[in-house]
């Protein structure tokens, strides 16, 4: 590929965990010695922003990660960064929008996030319309839902249930192998300007660095 991998996090509600996908997945690359950038589109809240503004700030001995605010000319912006940048990730707000709607179109590799409950899983039903469409116009898209914030109990059966439920739309959505968990250590790493592969937890960076493993696996 003459040009770097282009990543979306995308959904059409907020809470999801976006965001903090975004930013634990930056740092796993950029660990790889790779350049990487943020495109952030929800000029807002700016989460990833001030994420990547308190790293510059604080820690200036761990590896640098880019960012920049876009939501007009969300194309040609992430175009032109990949060819300057070995990765560039698509933190999308969380609504149905141009944005969303462009990144579908010009990503390699698209995860949705979904919190493992009936309110949330139901959403898909707003975006089949969009990925079936955009899936034509951009066919070689890989569509991943991932199921992030997951109870650690194991007598829960919320993932089997979504699971079960995102079955009838596996021609569209690819079950990412990676499940993301309820952990404090995602949102003390937020705060501090870190990524959880910087942390001492190792479940969690197990989690990132699989998630890392799957997106290289489908470049």
């Amino acid at each position: 590929m003459e040009r770097g991998i282009i990543v979306a996090f995308l959904q059409v509600k907020g809470g999801s965990g976006k965001s903090t996908l975004t930013q634990n997945l930056a740092v796993s690359f950029v660990h790889s010695n790779l350049k990487v950038k943020i495109i952030a589109c929800d000029i807002r809240q700016r989460t990833c922003s001030k994420w990547v503004s308190r790293r510059n700030e604080y820690h200036s001995d761990k590896p640098k990660i880019f960012s920049s605010i876009q939501v007009d000319d969300l194309k040609n912006s992430v175009i032109e960064d990949s060819k300057n940048y070995d990765v560039v990730i698509i933190d999308v707000q969380g609504s149905d929008s141009k944005s969303l709607r462009t990144a579908l179109l010009i990503s390699d590799i698209v995860y949705i996030p979904f919190t493992p409950s009936q309110n949330d899983v139901e959403v898909i039903e707003e975006l089949y319309g969009l990925l079936e469409d955009t899936q034509f116009q951009n066919n070689n898209r890989k569509t991943f839902y991932i199921l992030n914030n997951c109870s650690v109990h194991y007598l829960d059966q919320s993932i089997s249930d979504a699971e079960l439920f995102f079955k009838d739309y596996t021609h569209i959505l690819v079950p990412s192998q990676i499940r993301v968990y309820n952990r404090k250590v995602y949102k003390v790493a937020s705060s501090e300007g870190l990524g959880v592969i910087e942390m001492n937890d190792l479940k969690s960076k197990i989690e990132m660095l699989n998630l890392k493993k799957e997106v290289e696996s489908y470049v």
